[in-house]
């Protein structure tokens, strides 16, 4: 005999029988498939259900109700709505890429990977049988504030399937199968040994179908591993100044892609590692840059950065009067940052600035090994 472990309380909430107990075991219950009253069974020889008070409805239609509603619940309940399927990530300049030559083993480059996606982050409404372009859902994800993002379809499969009207509508559709009242639960995760071919948008054999199936998913991917950049730019007043910034550039695009207000550019890969210490991009640029000959001066790079003292107009709040006023103060160079003072403009208009060669050469030294692109700009 079928066992019902699900329920529906007087609130309309799933109730599983694990939670009933002898205090609240005689109230209001429903049956999720069909509607009918049922009442909790909590006996001490079987396993605790749910039974039906008079007729005995569909498992499949109570499989299929459930399905949705342990969906939808996990939806709204949960931080996060993960699902996970296959990719492949390739790039067609792998032959030449600096990237792959030195670190053949970190990156993946071209291998087929599990992509994992949150889409809590993409979609806030999850609805119950609705229409989407001549297709009735299940269950499907939208986004309140942007319309115009394409959906997902949430399906139950229970003894049927998705109609191949439906799988070849190019809609984005996950199939769960379920065969018990546990499926309502599995994670959505694909697995990758039932493929017949990844790239195709119905990429299973239907012989032998997965239980959690993703149809028309984007499969393909062009690898891009992010870049950190360093540039000069002139200022209104001719001084040269670097920069350095995550600013999106990766390395599909490096040839290419250059900032309009830069003369020279250093790139480098986030998050390399040299003796345990992330790379200094600003370091390793200002490093080229000399280098290359532009004459960019900053007070970190200067001989007498240790020992330089320098006068500055600060205003301050007089103790016996209260009232603020411009005093001189002196300071040491090497107490302050970029954010105190320009140090471009400092080191460029001071007649004693000696560039500090030895540590250029320990930085040039220190990144031997280093991958690096460079780009000038044409005059």
């Amino acid at each position: 005999m079928v066992q019902f472990h699900n329920a529906l309380d007087a609130a309309g909430n799933v109730i599983n029988i694990n939670k009933v107990t002898r205090d609240n075991r005689l109230e209001y219950y429903s049956c999720i498939g069909c509607g009918a009253e049922m009442s909790a069974v909590l006996g001490e020889k079987r396993q605790h259900h749910f039974r039906h008070k008079e007729a005995h409805c569909s498992w499949e239609s109570y499989l299929h109700k459930l399905g949705k509603k342990k969906l939808k619940e996990r939806f709204y309940n949960q931080k996060e709505f993960i699902i996970s399927y296959y990719v492949e990530r390739t790039c067609e300049k792998t032959l030449d890429c600096k990237l792959i030559k030195r670190y053949p083993r970190e990156l993946e480059c071209n291998k087929k990977i599990l992509r994992n996606v949150n889409l809590k982050e993409l979609y806030d409404t999850c609805e119950e049988e609705v229409t989407y372009k001549g297709f009735r859902a299940d269950l499907m994800l939208s986004h309140s504030r942007h319309p115009e993002r394409k959906p997902i379809f949430l399906e139950i499969s229970v003894t049927h399937d998705c109609e191949s009207d439906k799988l070849n509508s190019g809609i984005e559709i996950i199939e769960l199968k379920i065969t018990d009242e546990k499926d309502v639960l599995r994670p959505l995760v694909e697995n990758e040994s039932l493929f017949m071919d990844i790239t195709s948008q119905n990429p299973y054999s239907y012989q032998l179908l997965p239980p959690i199936r993703f149809y028309n998913f984007e499969r393909n991917f062009t690898s891009q591993h992010s870049l950190l950049r360093f540039w000069l730019s002139k200022e209104d007043n001719g001084i040269l100044r670097a920069n350095a910034a995550k600013d999106g550039l990766n390395c599909q695009d490096v040839a290419y892609n250059h900032r309009e207000d830069s003369a020279f550019e250093v790139s480098i890969p986030e998050g390399v590692l040299i003796d345990e210490k992330r790379c200094n991009i600003f370091e390793f640029g200002m490093m080229r840059a000399h280098k290359k000959g532009f004459d960019i001066r900053h007070c970190n790079y200067c001989m007498l950065y240790n020992r330089c003292i320098c006068s500055f107009n600060v205003e301050e709040t007089n103790k016996k009067t209260g009232e603020k006023e411009v005093v001189v103060r002196q300071f040491r160079i090497s107490s302050l940052t970029d954010e105190n003072v320009n140090m471009f403009m400092l080191a460029s208009s001071c007649k004693n600035y000696v560039k500090n060669q030895q540590y250029l050469f320990r930085i040039e030294r220190y990144y031997r090994d280093l991958i690096y692109w460079e780009w000038k700009k044409e005059e």
